[in-house]
């Protein structure tokens, strides 16, 4: 696993848990946040593109 990749599942881990947390004790509509997430994640699997991968990649050298 290289460290772009692991640097971009903890990104993409804490805002999902992040929102999560955020929905359950300060307002449900946080949980919008989780939702756009797992959108993004879905439509990266299938368009080969995923914003936070893409500024991890520009910001971290392999």
């Amino acid at each position: 696993m290289t460290k772009q990749i692991k640097i971009h599942d903890g990104v993409v881990g804490a805002l999902v848990l992040a929102s999560v947390a955020l929905g359950w004790f300060v307002d449900p509509r946080w949980l919008a946040l989780t939702a756009l997430t797992a959108l993004v994640m879905i439509s990266s699997a299938f368009t080969g593109f995923c914003p936070v991968h893409y500024t991890v990649g520009k910001v971290v050298k392999p």
